[in-house]
């Protein structure tokens, strides 16, 4: 039986092939981006003084463009590890990211014990089907991060009818996957695909009339 990192890999590569050729509403995109990295911004300032020793990995990091956001932040790129399933992104994050480290393969054989203060995901664990994977996979951000640090998370938290390569990962199921954490904050964010795409420049403000309309979550999920 293909095991579940070999089975995202080959979501993945179908995903790439369905989107090849599509133009995404680029409006759109800006604003989501806007408003996750705005949330970002204020939970750092919250939790890290020094960001210039801060201690960063991010799991499934794609090409990079989240790691350009926080390095804008000041997060040194010798205290960054991008953590990368896929080998042709893995090439691409050396060559963009001489300077950062970049482990490449299953992220289940890192090995950083209390080490991070932030181990950030966003995007990756709805991709994930098999709930066991899913448990382990948490279990080692939680091994990975410091006490005192926090696992930033970023995903949806509905399943997408169209897309049965990916499943929404709840609140409760947050809650399940780090059973040993009393609180955890969560953020409503992304105003829903379907509308966003529709509503252009006006994006923030029915993104602040209709909260019930956010997709996604952001979880702060501290050690």
């Amino acid at each position: 039986m293909m095991e579940e990192a070999e089975k995202i890999k080959v979501r993945y590569e179908k995903r790439r092939n369905n989107d090849a050729g599509k133009n995404e509403n680029a409006v759109f995109i800006e604003n989501v981006i806007k408003e996750r990295e705005t949330v970002y911004s204020k939970i750092l300032k919250e939790h890290f003084s020094e960001i210039d020793k801060v201690k960063f990995i991010e799991i499934g990091a794609g090409e990079g463009a989240n790691i350009d956001f926080f390095r804008s932040l000041g997060i040194k790129d010798e205290n960054i590890v991008a953590a990368e399933l896929l080998p042709e992104r893995a090439a691409t994050l050396r060559e963009k990211y001489p300077k950062i480290t970049v482990s490449e393969g299953d992220a289940l054989h890192l090995n950083f014990e209390n080490y991070f203060d932030i181990v950030f995901q966003s995007l990756v664990f709805t991709s994930i089907l098999d709930d066991d994977f899913k448990k382990s996979l948490a279990h080692k951000m939680w091994d990975m991060l410091k006490p005192g640090g926090i696992i930033l998370w970023y995903d949806f938290k509905f399943n997408n009818p169209a897309n049965k390569d990916v499943k929404g990962v709840t609140k409760a199921e947050i809650k399940q996957l780090f059973p040993s954490v009393n609180e955890i904050a969560f953020y409503n964010v992304t105003l829903a695909p379907p509308v966003g795409r529709r509503v252009g420049s006006m994006y923030e403000f029915v993104n602040s009339v209709f909260p019930f309309l956010r997709t996604h979550l952001i979880a702060v999920i501290k050690k």
